[in-house]
């Protein structure tokens, strides 16, 4: 699909990050690896420059499409071990900041930040975050988990469904090792258990680590924020729409449409699953579902999450006073933790359009023709184009995002 993007306008700050200036040096901002979105990566480059530093972008795919001068890429295997992975990274001298927006380098993003001596979550919490298992070890004690087993041959699938499945409920499988959804299967007494665990192979560390846990029916959300030393702040709560059991989300939305009560509830289990993971300084999302019994934790990263929601949807919400991904550089740099976020005085949501068949652009196009969408674009990797509605009253979004997408069909 093009790069090329349909839009009214962004909130991303106009300073280029993609100059010649500088070398890697004191200010300078690590990035391992880039969203694959545009309209994200251009917004992480976008807040190193709004920080006054200086981007070196080191990944194992091609970043040449950031326009970046070459002294200030680099290049690593994941194939090889993470020490050498770390080696193939490094600048020439050492960074004020080392980011990444993955789950797959959430280890090597920890491991450098303390070969360099620079704030970062900690290389204990990165094993945390990245093997599911582990997450719900941690925090199992503050009743955040559902139902669950772990293993990693198919005779412990079977035992843990055998185990799990008495309730007659659905049951979900993930491999411990992966994000994005990959690898997620539903299980029910018609599932071919074999075909289940030959999804490990979606894991990362090339492992058959998986998850089996009950699944919960509610309401799916996903908190944003930063962390230090203990202290949580929390930046965005958003509502995620989706069509069924483990169907991706077509809508992300900020602020979120619960009650007070129910936000509150959000936020307190998202702070606890941040500190029961024991991340130290750094960016994390936690995705919960909220069922009849309250919230469970679906994942927590130890990193910004993606759909444009820390990007786009929090800033724009917030009419630029709250932007996540330089509260994190000003975190990580300075040791500067933000305050205590407001209520959005706006409303902003990413809308995923099916093309069916139709050219992107005239998906984007037509988008763009509804009066409350700001931008639109091809979003990578789907037949979808990704569209940003954005509202001066909350509360009119919800009728705001599904009016796009009905004149989308």
């Amino acid at each position: 699909m093009s790069d090329q993007m349909t839009t009214a306008h962004t909130p991303a700050v106009t300073p280029t990050a993609a100059d010649d200036g500088g070398e890697a040096g004191s200010g300078t901002v690590l990035y391992l690896g880039l969203r694959r979105s545009p309209l994200e990566w251009r917004a992480e480059l976008e807040a190193a420059a709004a920080r006054g530093l200086t981007v070196h972008v080191a990944s194992d795919a091609d970043v040449s499409h950031t326009g970046l001068p070459g002294h200030r890429t680099g290049s690593f295997d994941r194939g090889s071990s993470l020490a050498e992975q770390a080696a193939q990274a490094s600048p020439d001298r050492a960074p004020a900041a080392v980011v990444c927006w993955g789950d797959k380098y959430v280890g090597l993003t920890a491991l450098l930040a303390e070969r360099f001596g620079v704030r970062g979550i900690g290389t204990d919490a990165a094993a945390v975050t990245t093997d599911k298992a582990a997450q719900r070890r941690s925090m199992e004690p503050y009743g955040l988990n559902p139902p669950w087993r772990a293993g990693r041959t198919l005779d412990d699938l079977r035992a843990a469904v055998s185990e799990l499945g008495t309730t007659g409920r659905p049951l979900v499988f993930k491999p411990a090792h992966c994000s994005g959804g990959r690898g997620m299967a539903l299980i029910t007494q018609d599932t071919g258990l074999d075909e289940v665990f030959a999804l490990t192979a979606a894991n990362y560390s090339g492992t058959g680590d998986f998850l089996v846990e009950e699944y919960v029916d509610g309401s799916e959300h996903s908190v944003s924020g930063v962390v230090s030393d203990g202290t949580v702040r929390i930046l965005g709560v958003t509502d995620k729409s989706v069509d069924g059991p483990l169907s991706p989300s077509w809508a992300t939305t900020v602020p979120s449409a619960l009650t007070d009560t129910q936000v509150k509830d959000l936020m307190r289990a998202a702070e606890q699953a941040v500190l029961a993971v024991g991340l130290g300084t750094g960016g994390f999302h936690v995705d919960l579902r909220l069922g009849s019994a309250g919230p469970v934790v679906l994942e927590v990263g130890g990193r910004l999450g993606g759909d444009l929601i820390n990007s786009h949807l929090i800033p724009y919400a917030h009419q630029g006073a709250v932007r996540p991904y330089e509260a994190l550089l000003a975190l990580l740099t300075g040791g500067e933790l933000p305050g205590e976020t407001p209520e959005p005085s706006r409303g902003a949501a990413m809308v995923l359009l099916p093309e069916d068949g139709r050219p992107a652009g005239d998906v984007a196009v037509a988008a763009l023709a509804r009066p409350r969408v700001v931008l639109a674009e091809d979003w990578p990797g789907t037949d979808t184009v990704v569209a940003v509605v954005v509202t001066e009253d909350p509360a009119d979004l919800p009728a705001a995002v599904a009016e796009v997408r009905e004149a989308a069909r």
